[in-house]
């Protein structure tokens, strides 16, 4: 078992850093439907300088930047400038700080212009040296992979950012001697970008899926995108915040609201007493015949009346408020909502950076990947010369404990179906000892641990459905019946107590994750190919999902990690 474990771990690593190898070689291969960005590999000056800025000097252009700008315009030597277009029109686009590489700059380096823009993010709002560190990194991308997309950037950005750039100088070119005089990066903002506020500056959309995929070809960004991701935490987290402060206060306008409502229905009932006297007075008055007791009562019935048609205004306005509140309401209820959708969304984006990171942390664990392989080779070469030896050791999987556990086929059906026993055989003697009492053993796989053995059952018949169920190791009577829909063709595997085997839900097949007593722990995030292998290495699982393609999984959550097509 160690042999065969060990040729499968040299495989997936052979193939893992072949792909890598392959990405880092050919660039990412993306289909152009989905996105219009550009494959970002910088080309820096090799040569020498003349002279070279201190670190210092170059923080001190990001600080000089930063400054008041004049005319919406900030300026440093001629050589760099920061163009402020920012405008509370469009507000379904962005407003944008544009900084401009200018024809008398000498820059060879991206690294100079990610120092200098974030000594101007730290300068300008107020951004720890790591954000900001992080946020330069993938601006640098960011105006890479969009380079030139005048469409893509009028799409994104305001009419008044689109009158400083085009499709010559918009972005940032990947050559360095292309720099000067042409390079116009766009930093997005917010409506009302401030000192201090995490998210002045838009950062999910300079740190998109497309732009993610650039950074991860560069092992060395890894840092950065953990930053990255600690930023996006805290907007999130301040994001939540208002929302619940918004909650609160949209709580507070439907009580108050109530209240309204119901002091509205107390006016309408008190005019309509009003009407009631007012028609009993002119019934009275009909009676009398005195005249000027007549114009007395004729009078006040007049004011009154005058009265209760200023009342009735006054309902009808406070019916208007009140409808034009409850309007308010509805509207603030909607986009409270859809906030709450979009935070959700973005905490479950964020979630599946941190295990892409993790992830590509894992495969820097050996410093040279090619002296890690040829070590594995050496060891399986040893392997080699003693496999024969090895061969008559091993204990077949279906021995336990002396005993020999043997799935005997009474009966194929279509489509995979079996009508099968299990029967216990001592393998000393080759005798049947005996045999199980359960008789809808049907799928062909099984794995055996100290609780007992696991097998494919069906109810009764194949067309009602599938369950784990687990016989005892010592009289194979069931004694556990899993409730979860199982695929007939299913492997079963055991590890570390721990049942893997194939799930049905709604005619779809997921990976699924059991306890000892059958009871499902986890399912997987994606479906998966129902005739799919699986694969064991560290804390990941290798199987093939519906295109066949091969996934990562997390082994503890069987969330998906990655997506390896060879």
């Amino acid at each position: 078992m160690n042999r065969l474990l060990l040729r499968g771990f040299i495989f997936v690593i052979v193939i893992l850093f072949s792909i890598i190898l392959k990405q880092y070689s050919h660039g990412l291969e993306v289909a152009i439907d989905e996105i219009r960005t550009k494959p970002v590999k910088f080309i820096n000056y090799q040569g020498p300088y003349k002279k070279g800025d201190s670190p210092q000097a170059i923080e001190q252009i990001g600080r000089a930047l930063a400054r008041t700008p004049s005319n919406n315009i900030s300026m440093f030597s001629n050589k760099y400038s920061m163009i402020h277009a920012i405008s509370k029109d469009e507000p379904n686009k962005f407003s944008a700080t544009i900084f401009s590489i200018n024809k008398q700059a000498r820059v060879g380096h991206i690294a100079i212009i990610r120092k200098i823009l974030s000594s101007y993010l730290q300068q300008k709002y107020g951004y720890t040296k790591h954000h900001a560190e992080a946020i330069a990194l993938f601006l640098t991308y960011y105006n890479a992979a969009y380079r030139g997309d005048i469409d893509y950037f009028s799409l994104k950005y305001k009419s008044i950012v689109m009158i400083y750039i085009n499709k010559y100088n918009a972005g940032i070119s990947t050559k360095y001697y292309e720099w000067p005089g042409n390079t116009r990066m766009l930093i997005p903002l917010t409506e009302e970008p401030q000192k201090g506020k995490l998210d002045a500056i838009v950062v999910d959309v300079i740190s998109n899926k497309d732009i993610v995929k650039e950074v991860r070809k560069d092992d060395k960004n890894i840092n950065a995108r953990k930053d990255m991701v600690d930023l996006k935490k805290q907007i999130i987290t301040n994001e939540k915040t208002e929302v619940e402060q918004s909650k609160t206060i949209l709580n507070e306008d439907i009580k108050k609201l109530s209240d309204t409502k119901k002091a509205l229905e107390n006016d309408k009932t008190e005019l309509q007493q009003k009407e009631k006297e007012i028609r009993k007075t002119k019934e009275v008055l009909k009676t009398i015949s005195n005249s000027e007791k007549q114009k007395t009562m004729q009078k006040e019935i007049e004011t009154k009346e005058k009265q209760l048609d200023h009342d009735k205004q006054e309902i009808k306005k406070k019916e208007e408020k009140i409808g034009k509140k409850e309007s308010e309401i509805s509207k603030q209820k909607d986009q409270i909502s859809a906030k709450d959708k979009k935070l959700e969304q973005k905490q479950k984006d964020l979630e599946k950076e941190e295990e892409q990171i993790a992830f590509d942390e894992a495969k820097q664990t050996s410093n040279n990947k090619q002296e890690l392989i040829a070590k594995l080779q050496a060891k399986e070469k040893q392997l080699d010369e003693r496999e024969d030896k090895l061969r008559t050791k091993e204990v077949d999987k279906s021995i336990y404990a002396d005993k020999l556990f043997y799935l005997k086929i009474k009966e194929y059906l279509q489509d995979g179906h079996y009508n099968n026993e299990m029967i216990m055989i001592d393998p000393s003697s080759r005798k049947i000892l005996f045999k199980s009492p359960e008789l809808n053993i049907c799928g062909s796989k099984y794995d055996i641990f100290s609780k007992g053995v696991v097998v494919i059952t069906h109810k009764g018949s194949h067309s009602i459905g599938h369950r784990l169920t687990l016989l005892d190791r010592n009289t194979l009577e069931a004694i556990i019946y899993g409730n979860d829909n199982i695929f007939w063709r299913s492997f079963i595997i055991i590890k570390d107590d721990t049942i893997f085997a194939i799930v049905i839900d709604n005619g779809k097949f997921y990976l699924g994750k059991f306890d000892t007593n059958l009871v499902l722990i986890s399912k997987s995030s994606e479906e998966v190919n129902e005739n799919t292998f699986i694969s064991f290495w560290n804390n990941y699982i290798y199987i093939n999902s519906v295109d066949k393609t091969i996934m990562v999984l997390d082994n503890k959550t069987l969330k998906l990690i990655d997506t390896i097509k060879p």
